[in-house]
């Protein structure tokens, strides 16, 4: 039911994967975000796995996954991603991209239409044309983590993606990162190239060409990618349907495992 596998596919990049679930199960490819790897989904993988054929990889430049020379795009790691799933000999799957994540899940389904059945945007943009950019005091908060170590970077950017509500009761969330972080400690190169790709990342003249049913979901207290991104999102794909969750940080899969869960399971089916 679950299994790890490097998956190499050449100079520079080799990405690393893992399954999770029923073989028979719908698929569902999940794809996490800025300097995140798969083990940062918690709670979330086991209560999905009970009903989809999971395929959780990292992304170029964390985790298991190769560090290739920065800058990267998110173009590439789109590619990368679908090459992900030839590797697991899926044809297509259902897509869930939260944060880079959808930056990078956008991409997928407009570069790969043919392998993305049904879409999930979590909290994420379109990209700086769309009018809404990360502030300047987020973009700082961020870029000045890069000069702590890896558990002190976690407690310094985790009021960015965590609700301040959140925070107060569950400090066992930012400890389990902080000792993912210790486990496998992130590179420098690694995260200013995913740094770089989220920064360039441009989807706003080609939204009009996702084919696959889009569900946009984001947290209405979202410190870090305004909601109204995902209002644009909603509003530039077509048939797109908008999720906001009241109180909820960046991270709502953490904060809200079971509600995010049940979403994902209405509309994928």
């Amino acid at each position: 039911m679950f299994r790890g596998m490097p998956l190499t596919l050449g100079a520079p990049v080799s990405l690393y994967y893992e399954l999770l679930g029923e073989a028979g199960a719908p698929p569902l490819l999940l794809i996490r975000g800025l300097a995140r790897t798969h083990e940062h989904w918690l709670e979330l993988t086991p209560l999905l796995a009970r009903s989809f054929r999971l395929v959780l990889l990292d992304n170029r430049g964390i985790g298991r996954s190769s560090v290739p020379r920065p800058p990267y795009s998110t173009a590439q790691m789109a590619d990368d991603a679908a090459r992900v799933l030839d590797a697991a000999g899926l044809e297509r799957a259902h897509v869930f991209g939260m944060s880079l994540g959808g930056m990078i899940a956008q991409e997928l389904a407009l570069r790969h239409p043919a392998r993305v059945d049904r879409l999930v945007l979590g909290c994420t943009t379109a990209g700086r044309r769309a009018g809404h950019p990360v502030s300047l005091r987020a973009a700082l908060r961020l870029l000045g983590a890069m000069r702590f170590g890896a558990e002190r970077a976690v407690a310094h950017t985790a009021p960015l993606v965590l609700s301040p509500e959140f925070l107060a009761r569950r400090a066992d969330v930012v400890e389990a990162w902080q000792r993912l972080a210790r486990e496998r400690p992130p590179t420098r190169a690694g995260v200013l190239g995913q740094l770089l790709a989220a920064g360039a990342h441009d989807t706003v003249a080609r939204l009009g060409r996702v084919r696959a049913p889009t569900l946009v979901v984001t947290g209405g207290a979202d410190r870090l990618i305004s909601p109204e991104n995902s209002r644009y999102l909603a509003r530039a794909i077509p048939g797109a349907r908008l999720e906001l969750l009241p109180g909820a940080g960046h991270d709502f899969t953490t904060e809200l495992p079971a509600e995010s869960t049940a979403l994902l399971e209405g509309f994928l089916g």
